[in-house]
Formats: structure tokens, C-alpha cells, sequence
């Protein structure tokens, strides 16, 4: 009689364990997603607000202006804050692609890095939030696309 006692102390404290393990396994687990959502959302607007800074230099391109104020100045600081936070931020999706659209010298104008990053916010918004996505691009991006090549260069980094 004892020994099924025993036993059965012994299982309800090892059946206790396993639970409490498991338990603290998939709190770690959620606490790590909702990093990475916050840390992708982070990105994913401050990838916006440098978008729409792009925006304003490939208009100023378009009317073959110098760009207005500080705004190459903004795009570079915008820039490094996106690479900053990709640093401790190793598991975000499309990061060697946010790295190249933000800081890469292959674009000759920000046209081109304007285009490119509408198609990298177009991906991540699938992960962001899709419909807001969506909406966010039947309303603000495709104007964008319809811009003539002929234009004077304002993108910093550009030759």
C-alpha cells in the first residue's frame, strides 16, 4: 500500500515537473513571437517614414530640383536607425534585403531605391499586418510608380 502511495506522489510531482517545464517552455516561446512582432513592426514604420522621405526626393527629382531642406539628411538618419534596429534584431524576415534597400549604393536615383522598397514593404506588410497593408497601398504607393526616368538625381548615396 505504501509503495503505490509513493508512486503516486511521485508521479503527480513528475507529471507537476513536466507541466511546469512545458509551461515555462511556451511562455519563452510567446514572449520571443511578440518581441519579433514588435521588432518588426518597429522596423516596418520607420521603413515607412523613410519611404514617404523618398517620396518627397524622387518628386523633387521629377521637377529636376535639388532636394528640399534636410531631407537627404533625414534619409540618412532614417537609414541607420532601420540598421540599428536590425542589429539586435537577427531573426527579422528580408533583413539582408532591408539592409540593401536602406544603405546599398546600387541605385542611381531615388526612384529606383523608392521602387524597391515599395516591394520590400509590400512583402513585410504580409507579416506586419495585411490588411492594413493593403489599404496603406491602394491609398499611398501607387502613385509612385508612374514617375518618368528623366530626372536629376537626389538620392543620397547616388553618384
Amino acid at each position: 500500500m505504501e509503495n503505490i502511495q509513493l508512486l503516486s506522489f511521485a508521479s503527480g510531482v513528475g507529471v507537476s515537473l513536466v507541466a511546469a517545464f512545458v509551461a515555462n517552455l511556451l511562455a519563452k516561446e510567446r514572449e520571443k513571437t511578440k518581441q519579433l512582432e514588435e521588432r518588426r513592426f518597429q522596423i516596418y514604420m520607420k521603413l515607412m517614414e523613410l519611404y514617404t522621405s523618398y517620396l518627397l526626393l524622387t518628386v523633387d527629382e521629377l521637377h529636376k530640383k535639388e532636394a528640399r531642406g534636410d531631407l537627404k539628411q533625414k534619409c540618412f538618419k532614417l537609414s541607420w536607425e532601420i540598421a540599428d534596429l536590425l542589429r539586435v534584431a537577427d531573426d527579422i524576415e528580408f533583413l539582408e534585403d532591408i539592409l540593401d534597400v536602406i544603405l546599398a549604393n546600387k541605385f542611381g536615383t531615388a526612384k529606383e531605391r523608392l521602387v524597391e522598397m515599395k516591394r520590400l514593404l509590400d512583402r513585410m506588410g504580409k507579416l506586419v499586418n495585411p490588411r492594413y497593408a493593403k489599404k496603406i497601398r491602394e491609398i499611398s504607393m501607387r502613385p509612385t510608380l508612374n514617375f518618368p526616368n528623366e530626372t536629376v538625381s537626389n538620392a543620397p548615396g547616388a553618384g
